[in-house]
Formats: structure tokens, sequence, C-alpha cells
């Protein structure tokens, strides 16, 4: 592994274009192995991704969201999927990224052609617990998805 990696345009392009090919309309740049104690990576995402919201709760993780490129709105959800907290996040600010607990539901949704995120959380990553799902919410790839993408996106309307 690498001694020090720079967070440059160059790395955005890359990133951006491999979210662009993907089925899931976004890609992660991992910095860290899968075993270390903080995750800590680029998440990418592209117009019309669908992140089902989803909670770190086996084991309990924190999260943090900055954004380096682009604009997101942030979801925060009950235990019954009502949106308790809503936030628009943008590298132009005034909010730059949001700090989560453990256990706590949310998702996001891209809200310009594409949008870059650093994310740190606990490790390590085992992809069997590292999310929840919410079992309210559709899951990703299904008809559902679509209607329920457009409906968090209605929510940010702040007027």
């Amino acid at each position: 592994m690498q001694a020090s990696q720079l967070i440059n345009l160059s790395l955005f392009t890359e990133v951006l274009s491999k979210a662009k090919d993907s089925p899931r309309k976004r890609a992660n740049h991992n910095f860290h192995s899968l075993p270390e104690v903080y995750q800590r990576f680029l998440n990418v995402l592209t117009k019309d991704t669908y992140v089902q919201p989803h909670k770190h709760s086996d084991p309990p993780k924190p999260e943090t969201f900055l954004i380096l490129e682009g604009k997101l709105g942030f979801f925060i959800f009950d235990n019954d999927g009502n949106i308790t907290e809503k936030y628009i996040l943008s590298s132009a600010g005034p909010s730059f990224g949001i700090d989560i607990q453990p256990d706590v539901w949310h998702s996001i949704v891209c809200l310009t052609d594409s949008c870059i995120c650093f994310e740190g959380k606990s490790g390590p990553y085992d992809p069997s617990s590292d999310k929840n799902f919410a079992k309210w919410a559709p899951s990703e790839g299904s008809p559902e998805a679509i209607s329920y993408l457009k409906k968090l996106k209605n929510n940010l309307d702040f007027s």
C-alpha cells in the first residue's frame, strides 16, 4: 500500500468514470484495506442512483460525509420510515457535510449530475453485516425504487 495518495481532480475523474459505467450509478474508491479500523473512501454518485435507507448497527458505527464536489440531499428516518431530518449538503456550502451516530437510519440522493463525497466510518468492513437495510423502503434495483427516490427528492423543497 502507498504511503500517501493525493485526492485530486485526476482521481475524481477516474472514479466518476467508473460510477457512470456502473449499473448502480455510483462507485467507491477506498483509501483503506477492508480489515482496517478506520474506513475512509470516496463515494461518487451520479444522478438517479438509489441508496436504500440503512443504518450501521452490528457493530454500531458512526459515519461522516463531506461533500467535495456537487450537492446531495441527506435524510434521517425514524424506525417507521418517517423522515425526521433532511439536509442539503454541498461543496458550495453552507452545509458541507454531516456526522451521524451509530444506529441511525439514513439515505442520500444526488442532486447534481454527480456528487463526490468523502466518507469515514469505523471498520473493519464486513459486507455481511456492514448495513442493515430498511424493510420499509424498496430494495435497490426494484421497480419501486425509482418512485421512492423521486419521493425523497420531492421532500427537499425547503420553500
